[in-house]
């Protein structure tokens, strides 16, 4: 890599698949030959290696993916060499005896943002692996048999100060050992087995924390290495551009693991319950079988028990989570060197409900479906779409509990095109997208739609939110890519979207405009606006009558620094109003510092405000609530407060030993006030309790309890309910020596810190809180994880 001044050359130092902002040097290799898939790898000026794995014609894939490869490079008078070696071990390929591999090679100059590529294509294009040149007169390449174990040792020690010293569990000072094994088999030069045996992950870093008010499920990305390895080959809608919108998520590994269903209690007594469900073993085969894709993967959790002392002492063991087993199977193939293809996935879970306990879990759940993308026009215009299916098998109360669950409310009363059935022991549904545009050129432009039919469940195995939902949208967008007078870049963009369920009703419409781009100074910006033209949602009331969805508009900015420089920074800021008061407001900075070529500091902070005019609190039937089909629906203003930071630090002294600090303080609260009931279905008018008419509000200090009587001396029941109020406090971090001792065997030293507290004072100051979070009971464990990479 010839540089006229090598003194610029950017090499900093930095875990493996690190961002280390340096000069790079990359090789991509398609070795398939499929015009989808590249092996990355790369090296920085300092040395550090990353790889990627990336499939479905994208620039960006899979970095869990850890070959063993070696690297070595140096800084001359004429710029900066790279020397790599790979061995045909670590690539995947066809058994032909001759052969046309696809491949690319491009550098990164940091200090200019200027990328080289050896084949090049205009930016204006889509695409990866199907715009690499050819390496040709690859014959007899050695086909090996590629056998890979990593065992593992771990040793841990845990100190809780919220525990109850009496415990006979845990007293507050608990310490284990394990051990484990991860396996990978070549079977053939294009199709690995991988297997896990008691895996460990106690070096991932932890999750963020949370406060979760709505009626769904929180989405956490999966850090386990053995899941996100080759993750890419599970993806349902591969499509054109890596995905198809409005794709359901059939796979989502966290599942796999999970915490136990049925937490044990023993009231005056001490109970421990397993944290998660302990995985047994998995395996994964993936690679290529003529010319299909396939990628199978298979796990069984354990049954688990809670320990139980009942409070006369005796102890014993309960029933917590079943004997699972997990499958997935995906396969794929691709024509037109890569510009139509077709996949197939399908998902299984299993359960044995033996356990009276586990009356209300589902014994089976099954999903799967077809997707297909094309091409057409010199890859300038693709069309792509997917249709899936489900099924769901368990007895009467589980299939009753999926009916009514938040994804779908089949019990809403003002409904006539689904019937909740109490005697249903299976549910089935289907799911269907298409989407349609240019996707090459100065502009671009789709139309996208998608429908999830109300019976639709694929939770045990994927994640889906919602179902009974019907999306149509429209997008237009236009590019300047070429350096003008003003900017590097420059891009305006629009959508118009809808939504209905299946019984008509239309949930949504909105308009978007946004604009973006980067300054000749290599600032970045973009802004942009949305209105809502409001409609009826029936998911507000949460199993009752429709509500409406009151028309709103928010705007959004965002600003960034020129991030080649030692420190650099970005902003970005909200605000939101819907049109009968209700707001919010938010932002935060966020500050990235790098001193020396082997320290990397990242701070962000983000603070946000809302005001809700008609949040959920919770409801209750009542026959004489005619104007609400039987039910009273409770609702209040929620003044909601957050501060949420995130810390990172990463110190490396050479590419192969860094230590790396995670932490993130979180402070939140909110205050309920004026509590009312929805009036009439379909608006948002409401019935204030101690305001309007005879109700009364009455909050009884000593109970920490509202009661509330929408009638007073009338003939509708009073209704009582715990004070809502909340402020929640917490820090979690993360402190991690990893040393890579030898190609593939590594050491870590762990630190988990985590510390909380709660309480129903919505009022108190976030300075008071902060302060507060320093005395909170904490958590800490220690740990000491070894393995070591042999190959056979």
């Amino acid at each position: 890599m010839f540089d006229r001044d090598p003194g610029a050359i950017a090499g900093r130092l930095g875990r493996r698949d690190a961002d280390t902002s340096s000069d790079l040097f990359r090789v991509a290799i398609d070795s398939y030959h499929d015009h989808r898939t590249a092996f990355i790898f790369a090296v920085n000026a300092a040395g550090v290696r990353t790889d990627e794995l990336a499939a479905n014609d994208n620039a960006h894939g899979d970095t869990s993916w850890d070959p063993i490869w070696r690297a070595e490079v140096r800084i001359d008078s004429l710029g900066w060499v790279a020397e790599i070696r790979i061995p045909f071990s670590q690539l995947r390929f066809s058994t032909d005896p001759e052969q046309t591999w696809g491949i690319n090679f491009s550098r990164e100059i940091f200090r200019k943002s200027e990328t080289v590529r050896w084949t090049w294509a205009r930016n204006t294009e889509q695409g990866y692996a199907s715009l690499f040149g050819h390496l040709e007169g690859l014959e007899n390449i050695p086909q090996p048999r590629r056998l890979e174990v990593l065992p593992y040792a771990v040793a841990s020690a845990d100190f809780d100060q919220s525990a109850d010293p009496s415990s006979p569990f845990n007293d507050g000072s608990t310490g284990g050992t394990g051990m484990g094994l991860d396996l990978k088999y070549g079977l053939s030069s294009n199709l690995t087995l991988d297997a896990t045996f008691n895996p460990d992950f106690g070096q991932v870093e932890v999750d963020p924390a949370v406060v979760n008010l709505s009626a769904y499920e929180t989405y956490f990305e999966e850090r386990r290495p053995f899941f996100v390895e080759g993750a890419n080959l599970f993806q349902f809608g591969a499509g054109s551009g890596g995905f198809v919108f409005g794709a359901p998520n059939l796979f989502y590994s966290r599942r796999i693991g999970r915490a136990p269903s049925r937490p044990a209690d023993e009231p005056g007594g001490y109970v421990d319950n397993p944290t998660a469900s302990s995985i047994l073993g998995a395996t994964k085969l993936s690679g290529k079988v003529g010319a299909w894709s396939v990628g199978v993967l298979d796990a069984v959790t354990s049954a688990e028990k809670a320990r139980i002392q009942a409070a006369d002492g005796t102890q014993g063991t309960r029933p917590v989570e079943p004997l699972g087993n997990y499958g997935v199977l995906s396969v794929r193939r691709d024509f037109r060197d890569g510009a139509t293809g077709v996949g197939v996935m399908a998902t299984s879970v299993h359960r044995d409900l033996a356990a009276p306990l586990f009356e209300g879990l589902r014994s089976s759940a099954y999903a799967g479906g077809v997707d297909f993308f094309h091409r057409f026009a010199g890859n300038q215009w693709a069309v792509n779409g997917t249709f899936s299916g489900s099924r769901i098998d368990g007895d009467r109360s589980a299939i009753t509990a999926a009916q009514r669950s938040s994804a779908r409310y089949y019990q809403r009363p003002d409904q006539d095109y689904v019937t909740l059935d109490p005697d249903a022991t299976s549910m089935t549904g289907y799911a269907t997208s298409l989407q349609f545009g240019k996707v090459s050129g100065n502009w671009t432009l789709g139309t996208d739609f998608f429908a999830y039919s109300p019976g639709f469940e694929v939770n045990d195995g994927g994640y889906a939110t919602e179902a009974d939902e019907i999306f149509h949208g429209i997008r237009v967008s236009r590019r300047w890519l070429d350096p003008g007078d003003r900017f590097r870049r420059f891009n305006l963009s629009g959508t118009f979207a809808q939504g209905w369920n299946f019984g008509g009703t239309r949930t949504f419409r909105q308009l978007y405009l946004g604009v973006g781009g980067q300054l000749l100074n290599y600032w970045s910006f973009n802004a942009g606006t949305n209105l809502s033209m409001g409609g009826q949602s029936d998911a507000a009331t949460r199993g009752g009558p429709l509500m409406e969805n009151p028309r709103q508009w928010n705007a959004s900015a965002y600003l960034s620094s020129d991030r080649r420089k030692k420190v650099s920074g970005s902003g970005n800021a909200y605000y939101a109003r819907n049109r009968y008061g209700g707001w919010g407001v938010g932002g935060g900075p966020s500050l990235s510092i790098r001193p020396n070529s082997a320290v990397d500091l990242r701070l962000s902070v983000s603070y946000s405000e809302s005001l809700s005019k008609g949040f959920y609190v919770t409801q209750r039937s009542d026959p004489t609530a005619a104007e609400t089909y039987g039910g009273r629906y409770l609702f209040s203003e929620l003044f909601q407060r957050s501060l949420n930071s995130t810390i990172r630090a990463n110190v490396s002294l050479t590419p192969g030993l860094s230590v790396q600090l995670y932490a993130q303080p979180l402070l939140a609260s909110g205050d309920y006030e004026r509590f009312k009931e929805l009036a009439r279905p379909g608006t948002f008018e409401f019935l204030q309790y101690g305001v309007d008419g005879a109700s009364t509000s009455v909050f009884h200090e000593g109970e920490n309890r509202y009661a509330v009587d929408p009638d007073g001396p009338g003939p509708a029941a009073p209704i009582t309910f715990g004070n809502p109020d909340f402020s929640f406090r917490s820090l979690r971090s993360n402190l991690v020596l990893r040393w890579e001792y030898r190609p593939g065997s590594t050491l870590f030293l762990v630190w988990n810190h985590g510390r909380s507290g709660d309480s129903n004072d919505a009022t108190v100051g976030m300075w008071d809180e902060a302060t507060s979070l320093l005395d909170d009971t904490m958590r800490n464990t220690f740990m000491v994880k070894f393995n070591y990479w042999l190959s056979m």
